[in-house]
């Protein structure tokens, strides 16, 4: 059984597990905070061993590990401006180009890798998911080529400072808010707005100044390291020595 497979099957489970302990009210199963990070470690778990068994080719991975690095880098140098950063913008363009695993593992290695100087805790969790989706979701668009020109992809990459906010709060409303109802809800997303406003507004003007030279750039990148020539064809009859 592929592994891939068996991480599923163990996510299925944990879902029923969750829902029985939370209708027979068990201790501990009945945790929200605790069983949706569960959860996230799991699918997080399925990703990477999907990517695993796919045998991507070295140069993707090369190219994956050169943009997370990069991505690391940025987040690492503007941590001084609260949520103003290109990790998203350089995540967003690595699926766009690369497909949506691709873009998926640099998202969620941009998180895993720089909260080694940032610190780590059970948000570093929630920040992998939302960066891998950030760049799952926009490798769905690259085929089709979606998010041509400037201002398209630099609206869809100010959205994305939006839902990766809506994201990652999730891990402090689930986990830190007590009754959670509508209101709670709505007060606990909105004292995040702010940094939400700076993402979108950090991602926007990222993607405007440098958006389409490094989607170019990296096109280029891509057609020249994956580019696989056709085997030369043999004349008929050169085998034997004769012309045709």
């Amino acid at each position: 059984m592929k592994k891939s497979i068996f991480a599923l099957i163990l996510l299925l489970l944990f879902v029923g597990l969750w829902a029985a302990g939370d209708f027979l009210d068990i201790s501990g199963l009945n945790n929200l905070g605790l069983m949706t990070l569960v959860g996230v470690a799991l699918v997080l778990a399925y990703c990477y061993l999907r990517f695993e068994e796919s045998g991507s080719d070295t140069k993707i991975v090369a190219v994956i590990g050169t943009l997370a690095a990069l991505s690391v880098a940025g987040r690492v140098l503007f941590a001084v401006i609260p949520n103003v950063q290109p990790s998203t913008f350089i995540i967003i363009v690595s699926g766009y180009v690369f497909g949506p695993m691709a873009g998926f593992m640099v998202g969620s290695t941009t998180a895993l890798v720089s909260n080694i100087f940032l610190g780590h805790g059970p948000w570093t969790l929630w920040q992998m998911l939302a960066w891998g989706l950030a760049g799952l979701a926009s490798g769905s668009l690259g085929p089709k080529r979606r998010l041509e020109g400037r201002w398209k992809l630099a609206l869809y990459c100010a959205a994305w400072g939006f839902f990766y906010g809506w994201i990652v709060n999730a891990y402090f409303v689930l986990g830190f808010v007590h009754p959670l109802s509508v209101r709670s809800v709505v007060a606990a997303y909105g004292m995040g707005l702010w940094f939400d406003l700076f993402h979108a507004a950090g991602n926007f003007a990222f993607a405007f100044l440098l958006g389409p030279a490094l989607v170019a750039m990296l096109r280029r990148y891509r057609s020249r390291f994956l580019f696989e020539s056709e085997p030369a064809r043999i004349p008929e009859g050169a085998e034997t020595g004769r012309s045709c």
